[in-house]
């Protein structure tokens, strides 16, 4: 009787296949693998190929699991956690001080606050990198989509070492433009007359978003923006009253209005338990607490 022909399946696509399922796009599943969209795409019908069966139905909202493809998500997520797992041990036990550290953090926490400590360790541990992934997006240390995060909420796995890094302090500001042009803030009881530079809707609970909000219930808003440098940017050219971590506004030609004090916020610092003898990534956390102070 003749073998029965052998499925060879590749871990690579394997992967692609498991980001597809969990960003529901392949566009989003590209990204986070570095790969352009046309492979992806080419990765994704080899496999069904070789599955000989769709995985996903194409919609206009997204990329769905068909039957066939649920069958193997719940396999292939088993194999995707047990290798990262065995990728976290095997570089956590990794002595040297050479390789690639992923950082993720806020874009503005990686210019105004880590850029010049982290080209000062560039220079002195020159068999490092630090990839710095600036965006607002809560990579997962468990995935290893990132050795260190710092973060404005404290991490909720029982595998994630943490501990409180900065304290950030926020203030209030306004271009001396709009002080002449609509008055100062602190003269009027719920803001009727101002405008507001805060963030957009998606992050309105934010605790100096409500604590603005609350001050001055009146004023109108202005402009909104989940980036705090744009925020500083409409603020300097006149367009409302802004709350900004004090790193940016105090660099900016605005004035603080020093009598109205928005709360301060942590920041943390986490790592995946599997690879706190990393030296690498030791090296890196203890050259963060020894150059900035706890409070900014």
């Amino acid at each position: 009787m003749a073998p029965e022909p052998t499925l060879r399946l590749d871990w690579d696509d394997l992967k692609l296949f498991v980001e597809i399922a969990r960003t529901g796009t392949l566009t989003a599943a590209a990204e986070r693998l570095r790969l352009s969209q046309p492979t992806a795409g080419r990765r994704l019908r080899g496999l069904e190929e070789a599955i000989g069966a769709a995985l996903f139905q194409r919609t206009p909202a997204g990329f769905r699991l068909t039957d066939e493809g649920e069958a193997m998500l719940v396999h292939a997520e088993q194999m995707a956690e047990e290798a990262v797992a065995l990728q976290r041990k095997l570089i956590g036990g990794a002595r040297g001080l050479e390789g690639v550290l992923r950082l993720s953090t806020s874009d503005w926490v990686s210019s105004r606050v880590l850029a010049a400590p982290l080209a000062g360790f560039a220079i002195e541990h020159p068999g490092l990198v630090v990839e710095v992934l600036a965006d607002s997006r809560l990579y997962d240390l468990q995935r290893r989509e990132a050795d260190l995060v710092l973060r404005f909420v404290p991490f909720s796995g029982s595998d994630i070492v943490q501990r409180r890094f900065l304290r950030i302090r926020y203030a209030l500001y306004a271009a001396p433009a709009y002080l002449e042009r609509c008055g100062d803030p602190r003269a009027s009881g719920d803001g009727n007359g101002h405008r507001l530079v805060t963030m957009n809707s998606a992050l309105d609970q934010l605790p100096d978003v409500a604590w603005l909000r609350g001050r001055w219930p009146a004023a109108l808003p202005a402009f909104r923006s989940n980036n705090r440098e744009a925020q500083g940017a409409a603020c300097v050219a006149g367009a409302g009253l802004a709350v900004l971590p004090r790193v940016i506004g105090d660099q900016l030609p605005l004035a603080r209005l020093e009598s109205e004090a928005p709360p301060p916020r942590d920041l943390w610092l986490g790592y995946h338990q599997d690879l706190r003898r990393l030296r690498r990534l030791r090296t890196l956390v203890d050259m963060l607490v020894a150059a900035l102070p706890p409070e900014l």
